[in-house]
């Protein structure tokens, strides 16, 4: 049974590679990743207090 491999595999390595000869390159790229992945997890974050806010005006408004 022999090994599959799709273009996908070949474009993400033939990338990989071009990176690995240019290290500032992937580590601006690394860098950029975590940073969107930051604001992703910030952006939740400011959502889900916002809900709890709203949550606790309703629960004093309709409480009384």
């Amino acid at each position: 049974m022999g090994i599959s491999v799709t273009d996908e595999t070949l474009e993400r390595a033939t990338r990989v590679k071009r990176l690995i000869e240019r290290p500032l390159e992937a580590l601006l790229c690394a860098k950029a990743k975590r940073q969107q992945q930051c604001f992703i997890c910030a952006k939740a974050k400011r959502q889900q207090q916002q809900s709890a806010k709203s949550q606790r005006k309703s629960i004093l408004r309709y409480g009384e």
